[in-house]
């Protein structure tokens, strides 16, 4: 079945701390959403090895805050770096242009 020229993509089928899940992939492919829930699902084990009597719920949201976590940290390396090659670019165009200014 086709929609919009492109072929609809199937649902894939999950496993996260022994749960079953049924996601929709949307555009993404099966090996990468199966990558995502292999993540996640580590990160609720390695959370269950501290804390072995925590409810699936509660591991699950304190995963999650974990990887956004991970994701901003990230998101701040990325602008800092953004933000020192931007630095560094302006002071090569300035040596530069002195440079093509006194021959």
């Amino acid at each position: 079945m086709e929609k919009q020229g492109r072929e609809m993509a199937e649902d894939v089928v999950v496993e996260i701390f022994g749960q079953t899940f049924r996601l929709s992939a949307g555009a993404a492919e099966t090996e990468y959403m199966e990558r995502l829930a292999a993540h996640v699902d580590e990160r609720i084990r390695s959370i269950h090895n501290v804390s072995p009597s925590v409810p699936f719920n509660r591991l699950a949201v304190l995963a999650a805050l974990n990887i956004a976590d991970d994701l901003f940290k990230l998101q701040e390396d990325l602008d800092h770096a953004s933000q020192l090659i931007d630095a560094k670019t302006d002071r090569l165009v300035t040596a530069i242009k002195q440079q093509l200014t006194s021959n």
